[in-house]
């Protein structure tokens, strides 16, 4: 098993392809029986990887971990299109609160098809870069002022929130 690309994704995008640079190369048999492949550095909440099921082979993703397991026996060409297919994405409204990146760790498994015993590839990675956007503080009010000439201060209105999903702090306003 080899990989190793890149995939810059831009936060609130939708499904990206991890890495299309995946082989699979396997001497002794011709069928794989499953696979995991895990977000092992800088998973945060709201991280999801999918695979589309095909060809025998489907996943299921624990988002807990960052792990999707693979499973299906088929041959090592439909596992490489069905890793190559398998997508990122967030749903996190900040999603480099924890990390700017993630690595992705990839292994899969032979069918024993040459009936020596099952085996397991190395594991190898591929990284994402999260490229964040800011998201823009919002700010409600309501209140109405009934305010008498000359009568002592009182607030405009005191029901103002504001909330920045992606930010703890704001540095100004008017």
């Amino acid at each position: 098993l080899t990989a190793g690309a890149t995939l810059a994704y831009t936060e609130n995008s939708s499904p990206a392809a991890i890495d299309n640079t995946i082989t699979i190369i396997d001497d002794d048999d011709i069928e794989l029986s499953g696979g995991t492949v895990t977000i092992s550095t800088g998973i945060t909440t709201g991280d999801i990887l999918a695979l589309t099921t095909q060809n025998n082979i489907s996943g299921t993703y624990d988002g807990s971990t960052g792990v999707l397991t693979i499973i299906g026996t088929a041959s090592k060409e439909n596992y490489q299109t069905a890793l190559r297919s398998i997508s990122y994405h967030s749903t996190s409204v900040d999603p480099t609160i924890t990390a700017g990146s993630r690595i992705v760790s990839w292994t899969v498994t032979d069918a024993n098809s040459d009936g020596a015993g099952a085996g397991t590839s190395s594991n190898i990675t591929s990284t994402i870069n999260i490229i964040p956007i800011n998201d823009a503080p919002v700010m409600t009010a309501g209140a109405t002022l009934a305010y008498t000439e000359n009568s002592t201060p009182a607030a405009i209105d005191n029901t103002i929130t504001i909330t920045d999903d992606d930010d703890i702090d704001i540095d100004g306003g008017t």
